[in-house]
């Protein structure tokens, strides 16, 4: 999980989910007991000081096999190119350039 400062609550709710062994689905469903265990919140500080580390500082964020990563949301399309994946007949080149994860092995 990697809850943003511009949702209030998201952290605390983050840290509820994990204190209370509940599912994403129930993160997605609005869960939040309160419970804010050491141990949970300690998770979620070191998966948010991970992933900002490595320049990630938005969801979504797709990272790709090459150690690529884009963060915000990707057209279809833009996606399939990325992924190698045929394009459907007629679609554009609406791909942009992915910066490269900090710590990734080079591509082969």
């Amino acid at each position: 999980m990697f809850p943003l400062p511009m949702h209030k609550g998201a952290r605390e709710q983050c840290v509820a989910v994990v204190c209370d062994k509940k599912s994403f689905d129930d993160l997605e469903g609005g869960y939040n007991s309160g419970n804010q265990c050491a141990s949970g919140a300690k998770l979620v500080d070191e998966t948010i000081a991970l992933l900002s580390g490595k320049g990630i500082t938005g969801t979504p964020t797709y990272i790709f096999s090459d150690g690529r990563f884009q963060s915000g949301v990707l057209e279809p399309d833009a996606l399939r190119q990325r992924l190698g994946l045929p394009l459907p007949p007629g679609a554009g080149d609406a791909a942009a350039p992915a910066k490269k994860v900090p710590g990734a092995p080079a591509k082969k």
